[in-house]
């Protein structure tokens, strides 16, 4: 039996308004890659059409989409997301966390 790659998704979000920017990764290791990391984030904002920053209100979300593992982290600012560093860290940490739930899982396919 083979199991088709769903990959992960990297999204970013307003709480606000509920609107949402996501991009699939069938290959989540390159997220790894700091300047890619943080290149992805601001990608997924620009994609933002309302992004009038208030406290808390911006979420950064990674989830295997093989088996719906999900994190989140919410940023005290647009800008801290922005933040190559920070943009960079908190995907590395999300990516991290799903596959932690992975490690018990048999249909972990994401390119690991």
């Amino acid at each position: 039996m083979t199991s088709e790659n769903k990959g992960y998704s990297l999204a970013v979000s307003n709480r606000r308004n509920k609107e949402t920017q996501e991009k699939v990764w069938l290959k989540p290791m390159a997220l790894y890659v700091p300047d890619v990391a943080a290149q992805a984030v601001v990608e997924l904002v620009a994609g933002l059409k309302d992004t009038e920053s208030s406290d808390k209100q911006f979420v950064l979300t990674v989830t295997n989409n093989n088996n719906g593992v999900s994190v989140d982290k919410d940023f005290v600012s647009l800008q801290e997301m922005q933040d190559p560093t920070a943009a960079a860290d908190a995907v590395k940490d999300l990516i991290n966390i799903v596959r932690g739930y992975d490690n018990d899982e048999e249909t972990n396919v994401c390119g690991w």
